[in-house]
């Protein structure tokens, strides 16, 4: 499967801090996979979920796939809102199809940029989606990005009845072939077609719902080939966020996903710790509690300290409002 990697908070965290530097970094995540707090994963040889912990563990289960079909990076900066004069902060893309580690121009770009909320997500691809920027995440509709780490069962056999719901501006928003792209654009029809206002995380849950109903109905209407699908799902407008891990069906654990309040001083260099655990002089006086109040939301962890991170149960949001508050829910629908 993919990998993501999202962080938002009141504090300006470095890219080159969460993305490039530590140890289990996403952009290291491409083969090798750090999943602590017992990880269930379905390993079928057994034909059961069993634990997976600790690094490079995962090698039967939705993490183990190699990672090398592209890589996307998403972030705020403020820049637009302030010089349009507009108020609607829109976030900067950056994709490419290289190694994110070869790529002398991310490597820039992240070493001299700050921002308070970040996307970056990389790319594992199917045979049917072409390894081409275009379907790098993540995704733009207006201020919002969206990603994802799974799939969509049947997505083939799926995608003519899915195109038939989608509004008129989220289908010319689709300029790739993945199927998260036009999930996203079923999730964009449903949240609304004005992407340039704030919705509520009320309105923004129920279109994740209406989405992931959709999805599932679908699916099991095609009864054929593959018949679950894996929707790992991340959308923001920079002020909020909602996440989603979840199974279509109870027997496969759907792929990892971490959340953390507290790994952002230890990701920063302004402050004493490191996130491989090194003993590193850093001239600072500022304190860990110093740090501005965030929330990471993340496929693995990126720091030494599994303690700063909590495993999201199968089947439920992450929903981190604008005052940085987490709650988690589970997702409950009928079809």
């Amino acid at each position: 499967m993919c990998r993501w990697f999202a962080y938002i908070g009141v504090e300006p965290t470095l890219l080159e801090d969460v993305l490039i530097k530590p140890k289990h970094s996403i952009v290291k995540q491409i083969d090798v996979h750090f999943l602590p707090n017992l990880h269930l994963t379905y390993n079928p040889d057994l034909g059961r979920n069993t634990i997976s912990s600790g690094e490079a563990s995962d090698t039967q289960g939705p993490n183990h796939f190699t990672n090398v079909d592209g890589f996307g990076v998403g972030y705020y900066t403020g820049v637009a809102a302030e010089f349009n004069g507009n108020h609607i902060n829109l976030p900067c893309i950056y994709r490419n199809i290289r190694p994110p580690l070869n790529d002398l121009n991310l490597l820039s770009l992240c070493a001299h940029t700050s921002t308070t909320c970040v996307f970056a997500h990389l790319r594992a691809g199917s045979s049917r989606s072409a390894t081409v920027e275009t379907n790098n995440h993540p995704f733009v509709f207006g201020r919002y990005m969206f990603m994802h780490n799974g799939f969509v069962g049947n997505f083939s056999k799926i995608k003519i009845p899915l195109l038939k719901k989608l509004s008129i501006a989220s289908y010319e928003n689709i300029f790739g072939t993945t199927d998260t792209e036009h999930v996203a654009a079923l999730f964009f029809t449903h949240l609304g077609d004005d992407w340039s206002i704030e919705y509520s995380m009320e309105n923004l849950k129920k279109a994740m719902v209406n989405t992931i109903r959709d999805l599932v109905t679908l699916v099991q209407e095609m009864n054929i080939d593959v018949p679950h699908s894996f929707l790992n799902f991340a959308v923001t407008d920079s002020y909020q966020l909602l996440a989603t891990r979840y199974s279509s069906i109870d027997e496969f654990e759907p792929p990892s996903l971490y959340y953390s309040t507290t790994a952002g001083p230890t990701l920063n260099r302004k402050y004493p710790d490191h996130p491989d655990g090194e003993q590193v002089q850093k001239k600072t006086n500022r304190g860990t509690h110093e740090h501005g109040k965030h929330v990471i939301v993340a496929s693995e962890p990126s720091t030494y300290k599994a303690a700063e991170w909590h495993l999201v149960p199968c089947n439920s949001f992450v929903l981190v409002e604008k005052d940085l508050n987490v709650g988690i829910e589970k997702i409950r629908f009928s079809i």
